[in-house]
């Protein structure tokens, strides 16, 4: 008899732990959460507040019948739309103005209050998806959201909740990114650290950003081919990889050519967005309505989409010059240093002229810097004034934007490789420890080039990630598909898990004029700077 009873209480004390575990944890591990709380409005307005969910599966959500409710009954969403999976969902108070810069996905009525809600994330059948019992959260004072940090715990947790550490325009936190608190990103990504993933896509560009606090940045989506999708089915997976969701903040392309951006209906950014489920915080490209050379119809289809159903998807934005544009937290700096041909081509549109400037002068490029490290990428900036044979003309950009770049660690050889390119001028004002050449075999265009070559053998390490063209004598240099990059203090880094040390050296400029000692031809005169490679087009620049 007392051998029974002993059962019964053994039972019944399994059958109440296991019904705390299920009802705290194992039902917390649903497929839509309740991911981010600003509900003491921002540093614009006080009424600016929104609230995020996050998709913690892989597939799409459809949220028609889905409901989000406080039990004091406001506010009161009736939720719709489909949440791609991975992905992030964005609703805000009243209007889309809550989060400058990123379209809500949906607009709700009614006021959280400052002292606590309940809210309650219902699916189509009333089944209790997600929960959250109080603000365990935030600060009213410096405007920092309520962030959960394991989207696997439960919701009513008070450890699992803490306040954004990411500042965003309106003060801190993570709209549609990785919380900065996170731990449960499946992503390789490890926190606090910056890593730069050039993506092997053959002839082509593609290199993934991701900063200390998980904001990202995707530069470049190319294929080799223009009536391809492979490449793009490399970079999409390789990105989620990564990252662990199919959201990106900013994809920026250098230039419209289909090796850096994808065929329309095909490949590129428009395939990860309209065949991979992709959301992009903004896209950023060039002001092809001021400047405007060679065209092809690459350019022609993407003007056209992000003039009509691209909008709303890309949210695009127009390149200016200077670290305003792109924010990855966490001390580091995105400096766009060039767009547009940096004041060398003189703006109008010239796509009618026998030789107009090729689209790749008006490549953007860019310095990426934390602490002591820093990384040129420069898409197809070329480096000379020449006459192509294929109706176009090259000019040389590099040298002036040369003395605004000065010192680098990383630089990602301009243009593949391409003897129109990083002149001598260039390499040596930048003289970088680590050149990387993203370059195809098999390339019909003789990439990389060996007067290149020889330059970023003279001064670097050189990481390739294809072999290119057979006969380059490419010396010690290694060819390794994917190249890495990580460091998480600015100093020391890995590329490919080799060993390196970010300096900041003390180089000698003594006239002042931006250019070291190295290239310019009089360091004592600042009206003697270094001349641009093949001269000046009279036709094109001032």
């Amino acid at each position: 008899m007392k051998k029974s009873i002993k059962v019964l209480f053994m039972l019944i004390f399994i059958s109440s732990f296991l019904f705390f575990y299920t009802s705290n944890y194992a039902a917390s591990n649903k497929e839509l959460v309740i991911n981010e709380i600003c509900w003491m409005g921002t540093t614009t307005s006080a009424y600016d507040e929104w609230i995020e969910l996050y998709n913690n599966t892989n597939n799409d959500i459809n949220l028609n019948g889905w409901t989000l409710i406080s039990t004091d009954g406001t506010p009161s969403i009736n939720l719709s739309g489909i949440v791609p999976a991975k992905s992030y969902y964005l609703l805000e108070r009243t209007d889309d103005t809550s989060v400058p810069n990123i379209n809500a996905d949906q607009i709700y009525t009614g006021s959280l209050g400052n002292s606590g809600e309940i809210l309650e994330l219902r699916d189509s059948n009333n089944n209790l998806i997600d929960s959250v019992d109080n603000w365990h959260a935030g600060n009213n004072g410096t405007k920092a959201t309520m962030e959960r940090i394991d989207s696997n715990v439960a919701g009513n947790i008070s450890t699992n909740w803490n306040n954004s550490l990411s500042t965003y325009q309106c003060g801190y936190g993570t709209p549609k990114a990785l919380n900065s608190n996170s731990s449960s990103s499946s992503g390789s990504w490890t926190p606090g650290n910056l890593e730069i993933h050039h993506i092997n896509i053959g002839q082509g560009n593609a290199t993934l950003v991701v900063g200390p606090t998980g904001k990202s940045l995707l530069i470049d989506v190319g294929e080799s081919y223009w009536n391809s999708s492979a490449d793009a089915n490399v970079i999409g997976p390789y990105i989620e990889n990564v990252l662990g969701s199919k959201y990106i903040d900013y994809v920026l392309i250098t230039h419209f050519h289909c090796d850096h951006i994808g065929y329309i209906g095909y490949g590129g950014l428009w395939n990860l967005v309209e065949q991979q489920n992709f959301t992009i915080g903004h896209m950023i490209h060039r002001d092809y309505d001021s400047y405007l050379g060679q065209t092809s119809s690459t350019f022609s289809n993407w003007k056209t989409y992000l003039e009509g159903v691209g909008r709303n998807k890309l949210n695009p934005l127009i390149a200016v010059e200077g670290t305003n544009l792109i924010d990855l937290g966490s001390g580091v700096t995105v400096d766009i240093l060039t767009c547009d041909g940096n004041g060398d081509i003189i703006p109008g549109n010239f796509s009618n002229d026998a030789y107009p400037p090729s689209e790749n002068d008006y490549s953007i490029g860019l310095k990426i810097s934390y602490g002591d490290f820093d990384e040129w990428i420069g898409g197809d900036l070329d480096g000379e004034f020449c006459t192509s044979n294929y109706g176009y003309s090259y000019h040389d950009i590099e040298t002036s934007v040369a003395k605004e770049i000065g010192d680098v660690d990383v630089y990602l050889v301009n243009h593949h490789g391409s003897d129109h390119s990083s002149n001598s001028t260039f390499i040596n004002q930048l003289d970088p420890e680590v050149s990387i050449i993203s370059v195809g075999d098999g390339n019909t265009y003789g990439h990389p080039r060996q007067s290149v070559m020889d330059l970023v053998l003279a001064t670097s390490d050189v990481y390739l990630t294809e072999r290119g063209e057979p006969t380059t004598n490419i010396g010690n240099s290694v060819v390794c598909g994917d190249v890495v990059i990580k460091t998480s203090d600015g100093i020391n880094y890995t590329v490919n898990n080799n060993y390196y040390v970010a300096t900041d050296p003390s180089r000698i400029d003594n006239d002042g004029d931006g250019y070291f000692i190295e290239v310019d031809p009089n360091d004592g005169d600042d009206s003697l700077v270094p001349l641009p490679k093949g001269g000046l087009d009279p036709l094109y620049q001032p």
